[in-house]
């Protein structure tokens, strides 16, 4: 095992050293296109704090991380997760990247091992290379996440690579370019009249010029570059159409990421430009690790203000603009959940279901908002949707789900809502959806008309609920003697009013004989006073069952198991069983 730590390096273009990468960072970091969630048995907050190579199975002189915080990679474990895994258990690695070869069931058992383990899992997509991901990761781990320098805000609070270039470049009095360590163009400022002939050449090419190039390797300069931190500068070659230059490595730890290079025009080069561009590269460390501090606290207060718009917790006003939703657009509230399958389904399988379910609405040119809660995600499509878009949106996010972890969700669609402020109206909606598919034992995606019925019971269950008035009757005083005596009488009378007083539906429902039916809806009169013959009690008593709940209504030592015929009693009457209490078995009540 060979070990990549960085911590110790001198790192050029650092930007702090205090806050430690978690596997979250890492995450957000690499991006869901390179590494996925499988397992994250401690949530995603764990530290990474090493990195090392899993290159052969165990054996002499064969070791992990040294101590906890360790990141294994699989590289050469052919394919093996499960000796990964436990290697890192044993070794006290945190978590483990091995290569996804295509197999969701393999990776399914691997996050399973992991979480029994106590390792989180990440999957490298196929089409990645170990050799980058190793590079990413070590630079990611040298930058650490931490405060910028001071001159470095002279950038402004959020960057990408043009912005960046755009503002060095009206700050140096120059053009500037960023390139990989291949020469190959990332992002230009604006052409200017003053710009020579090999920059041009650049931009139109969006690579360095070959003959440029060798040249500047003859006279030394990509040597004094990419082997020193400090800013190269390059002398005009007027004979090619090239003027003076500054370049500067982008450098984490010891790997280089890249340059940015400032060419001089018709004007000099401002009098700090040597400094100003020492600090873009640093600046531009966290751009191209897509770790960018501002960046990163920048989704992660957007998904906080989503979370306290969906409650109508923040100004929709203020929410609206940090979330870059125009006043006046249209929002509709999705969610996903799978508390079904609670008992497998961890913190990384939510971070998987709400990348693959962005992704997928991406696909289909939707603009989504996400966050995730207890057992679901939320989302908020943002724009016009009429209620067969959002139930194609839907299903297809359910699909896109459940292939990522394995589980399909419920989803419950709210109602297209005019604007930002009136997202919790759509999202209670869409929970009582989700609650209505939940009570039916349905998996699917659904809108409210769809469960209306049983959504609207389930309001009027909320009511009888909170008002003792509500509770009290032949319903309360039935659950009371079921309770007390262990008989089934509230099944029955559930049974019955779902059969729409068909006996003989009702009494094939419970496996028990018509006779004996008519016998438990006597006594079921006798105890409780219940006239079944009132429409006005029928409804009331079915109300107040359904507000039981289904699991209230089922006396499991009462269930009967299905038989070919007629239970009998001891003396061998059809329809009459011992457990119905009836007088002839001399059993009392």
């Amino acid at each position: 095992m060979s070990d990549h730590n960085p911590e110790n390096s001198g790192a050029a273009g650092q930007t702090g050293a205090d806050a430690p990468v978690t596997l979250a960072t890492v995450v957000d970091c690499l991006g869901p296109g390179t590494v996925a969630m499988w397992a994250a048995p401690h949530g995603l907050g764990v530290p990474v704090r090493t990195l090392a190579v899993h290159e052969s199975p165990a054996g002499p002189g064969h070791s992990g991380p040294d101590r906890p915080g360790g990141l294994l990679l699989g590289i050469g474990t052919g394919g093996d997760a499960r000796e990964l895994i436990r290697a890192a258990a044993g070794s006290g690695a945190s978590a483990v990247i091995v290569k996804n070869g295509g197999d969701g069931t393999g990776l399914r058992d691997a996050g399973a091992l992991g979480r029994e383990h106590g390792v989180a899992v990440l999957a490298l997509a196929a089409d990645q290379d170990w050799t980058d991901l190793i590079g990413r990761l070590r630079a990611l781990l040298a930058v650490r996440m931490g405060p910028g320098t001071g001159r470095a805000a002279m950038f402004g609070r959020r960057h990408d690579l043009v912005s960046l270039a755009n503002s060095l470049s009206r700050l140096v009095n120059g053009s500037v370019m960023i390139f990989t360590p291949g020469q190959e163009l990332l992002a230009a400022s604006r052409l200017g009249p003053g710009d020579d002939e090999m920059r041009r050449a650049a931009v139109l090419d969006q690579h360095g010029p070959v003959g440029y190039r060798a040249r500047l390797v003859e006279l030394g300069v990509y040597r004094r570059l990419w082997s020193g931190s400090e800013v190269v500068d390059v002398a005009a070659v007027p004979e090619m159409g090239a003027g003076r230059r500054i370049a500067a490595a982008v450098r984490a730890g010891t790997e280089n990421l890249g340059s940015i290079w400032v060419a001089e025009g018709a004007e000099p080069l401002a009098g700090n430009a040597t400094v100003l561009l020492a600090e873009a590269a640093t600046v531009a460390v966290g751009v191209l690790l897509g770790l960018d501090q501002e960046e990163v606290a920048r989704r992660r207060l957007d998904e906080e203000l989503f979370g306290r718009a969906l409650l109508g917790d923040v100004d929709p006003r203020l929410a609206a603009s940090h979330l870059a939703v125009e006043p006046g657009t249209p929002v509709s509230v999705m969610i996903a959940d799978l508390s079904s399958h609670d008992a497998r389904l961890g913190a990384a399988d939510l971070y998987r279901a709400r990348e693959e379910a962005l992704r997928h609405l991406a696909g289909y040119r939707w603009r989504a908002l996400a966050t995730t809660g207890p057992s679901r995600v939320v989302l908020a499509l943002v724009g016009p949707a009429d209620r067969d878009g959002m139930r194609r949106a839907a299903d297809g996010v359910g699909a896109a789900v459940a292939e990522a972890v394995g589980a399909p969700p419920r989803i419950g669609i709210g109602p297209c809502v005019p604007h930002l402020g009136e997202l919790p109206a759509s999202r209670m909606e869409a929970e009582l959806v989700v609650r209505a598919l939940a009570r039916r034992g349905e998996v699917r995606s659904a809108c409210l008309e769809d469960v209306r019925g049983t959504a609207n019971l389930l309001l009027l269950g909320e009511a009888v609920t909170a008002d003792r008035r509500l509770q009290d009757g032949p319903v309360h005083r039935l659950r009371a003697h079921d309770q007390r005596r262990g008989t089934a009488y509230t099944e029955t009378l559930a049974a019955y009013l779902d059969a729409f007083g068909d006996t003989a539906a009702a009494s094939r429902e419970l496996n028990v004989h018509t006779n004996t039916l008519r016998y438990r809806l006597g006594r079921i009169r006798e105890l409780t006073g219940l006239d079944l013959g009132d429409p006005y009690e029928r409804l009331n008593a079915a109300v107040q069952l359904f507000a039981l709940g289904p699991d209230v209504l089922v006396v499991e030592h009462e269930k009967i198991p299905k038989t070919s015929s007629p239970p009998t009693n001891r003396g061998g009457t059809p329809g009459l069983h011992t457990t119905d209490h009836h007088p002839v078995t001399g059993t009392g009540l």
